[in-house]
């Protein structure tokens, strides 16, 4: 939350610092939790003056593993997919140090092996081992329907893939030492009907 918060703000108009105070209202903590937080990876602020915000958030950056490139594939190529895609492109186009590059799609449906997102063609699933250890894929995103999902993401586990969001409204499997989120868009709308 913090890094969203700096990659946010103008460093000009503050004179390039952001007290805890601005940058707890801005992330919706205290400003006792963000110096607990920061000072728990180091302390980078300075009492009574703040942090500077170029150096803060290149040293989240960094605890987030967030400095470097990492390729991310997505497997399913329908609406959530080509706008998962869509979005990455976009937020690579305009920001310089975005980490995320999208280096693959797959779907399984032949009318949409060939086509383009953007310049990433979609390729057949049965070619995920291959393309994603050919291009050092260490992500992937899988929006594909229920009944595909544990079958796409043992693949992506089978071709050294380590992290795998996980759109499709089910629970998957996965070996120690791979990282499943679960991301059911489904539940959360209900949830927030729940509340109106």
């Amino acid at each position: 939350m913090y890094l969203r918060v700096l990659e946010t703000v103008d460093e000009d108009v503050r004179g390039g610092l952001i007290s805890s105070f601005e940058l707890g209202e801005k992330a919706g903590v205290t400003p006792a939790q963000v110096r607990k937080d920061l000072n728990f990876l180091g302390g980078f602020g300075k009492q009574g003056v703040g942090y500077q915000i170029a150096a803060l958030r290149d040293e989240l950056r960094s605890v987030l593993n967030l400095d470097k490139e990492i390729n991310v594939a997505i497997v399913g190529a329908g609406s959530l997919g080509q706008a998962l895609a869509r979005y990455i492109i976009g937020r690579r186009a305009v920001e310089k140090d975005y980490h995320l590059r999208l280096a693959a799609l797959f779907d399984s449906d032949p009318a949409k092996v060939g086509m383009k997102i953007g310049e990433v063609p979609v390729h057949h699933v049965d070619r995920i081992p291959e393309i994603t250890r050919e291009r050092q894929v260490r992500m992937a995103i899988v929006a594909v329907p229920a009944q595909a999902a544990q079958r796409v993401v043992d693949a992506c586990v089978d071709a050294g893939i380590e992290a795998i969001l996980n759109f499709a409204p089910v629970k998957l499997k996965v070996p120690e030492g791979v990282r499943l989120h679960n991301t059911d868009l489904s539940v959360e709308l209900m949830h927030l009907a729940y509340y109106l």
